[in-house]
C-alpha cells in the first residue's frame, strides 16, 4: 500500500534578481519571469522545414544532401513524450532516472527526469513530458549554473511513495520458556608466544650481568716414585746390554769374464795341378 508523502521538488525556478547562467551557451533559454517556461534552441531548414537540435549555426546548410538551403535559428516547444526510461542506483543508494524523449518537432534526445519518484507507474512509453531547469552548482562569484531536464506532466495527480520499511520485530517469547542467556562477552585476542617472550627477553637484557669467575690454575699431579729395588734392576740391565754391532755391507760379486772363442783352423791350400 502506498501513501502520499510531500517531497521537495528538484525543479529550479529562476529568480529575476539572481545571476543565473546556463552550463552551455545557445542550448536553451532562461526565462526572466517565473510564469514563462524555458525553451530549447534549435535550427530549421527553410526548404524541407526539418528541425535540428542543437542548432547548426546561422550559415550552416541542411543535413539533407538533396536540400542545399541554409537553416535558421528557432525555439523549440520543449514538450514531448517518453519513448523509454531507465532507473539506476549508485553505490550510495541514490536513484536516478534517464529517458529517451521524442519532441513535438520530431527530434529524439536523451535527458534526465526530475520529480519522478512518486510516479513510478508513469515511467512507460507515451507519458507526456515538458522542459524544466535543474540547478547544478553555485560558483564563488555568486553565479548559479543551471542545466535543462524534463519532468512528467501529471496534472492534478498526487505523488505516491512507498512507505519506509519497518524495523524487524523481536522474536516473540514462548510461554513458560526460560529467558535466553545473554551472549558471552567477546574474548580478548590471543597474544602470540613471540610477543609474550619479548618482555622477558628485554628484562634479561636490561638486568646487569654478573662478573665472570676467574678460572683456578690446574695443579699437576705429583709423579709417582718407583721403588728402589726396581730402579736398581733397570739400571743393571741397561749396563749389561752390549752395544749393538753394525752388520758389514754385503760384497758385490764380480761379473764373470767372457771366454775367448777359439779361432777356426785355416784350411790347407789346394795344390794346383
Amino acid at each position: 500500500m502506498t501513501t502520499a508523502v510531500e517531497k521537495k521538488t528538484a525543479t529550479f525556478v529562476p529568480d529575476p534578481k539572481a545571476n543565473v547562467v546556463p552550463f552551455m551557451r545557445d542550448v536553451f533559454t532562461i526565462p526572466s519571469n517565473p510564469r514563462e517556461k524555458p525553451r530549447l534552441i534549435g535550427s530549421q531548414c527553410k526548404e524541407c522545414e526539418e528541425y535540428f537540435f542543437p542548432k547548426t549555426g546561422a550559415k550552416a546548410t541542411c543535413d539533407n544532401p538533396f536540400c542545399p538551403r541554409s537553416t535558421s535559428v528557432v525555439l523549440l516547444s520543449g514538450r514531448g513524450k517518453l519513448l523509454s526510461a531507465t532507473v539506476t542506483r549508485s553505490h550510495e543508494g541514490q536513484e536516478r532516472a534517464s529517458a529517451v524523449i521524442l519532441l513535438e518537432e520530431g527530434i529524439k534526445i536523451n535527458s534526465v527526469l526530475l520529480d519522478w519518484e512518486g510516479f513510478r507507474d508513469l515511467l512507460v512509453p507515451g507519458t507526456p513530458v515538458e522542459l524544466v531547469l535543474q540547478k547544478m552548482e553555485v560558483r564563488e562569484t555568486g553565479e548559479t549554473v543551471v542545466g535543462y531536464a524534463f519532468k512528467m506532466v501529471t496534472g492534478r495527480r498526487k505523488p505516491k511513495f512507498p512507505p519506509p520499511p519497518a524495523p524487524p520485530a523481536p522474536p516473540a517469547a514462548r510461554r513458560g520458556a526460560a529467558p535466553r542467556p545473554a551472549p558471552p562477552a567477546p574474548k580478548p585476542p590471543a597474544v602470540p608466544a613471540a610477543m609474550k617472550a619479548a618482555p622477558a627477553a628485554a628484562a634479561k637484557k636490561a638486568a646487569p650481568k654478573p662478573a665472570p669467575k676467574k678460572a683456578k690454575p690446574k695443579q699437576k699431579a705429583p709423579a709417582r716414585k718407583k721403588p728402589a729395588k726396581k730402579a736398581a734392576r733397570t739400571a743393571l740391565k741397561r749396563k749389561a746390554k752390549p752395544p749393538a754391532r753394525k752388520k758389514p755391507a754385503p760384497k758385490r760379486k764380480a761379473a764373470p769374464k767372457k771366454k775367448a772363442s777359439p779361432k777356426k783352423a785355416a784350411r790347407p791350400k789346394s795344390k794346383r795341378r
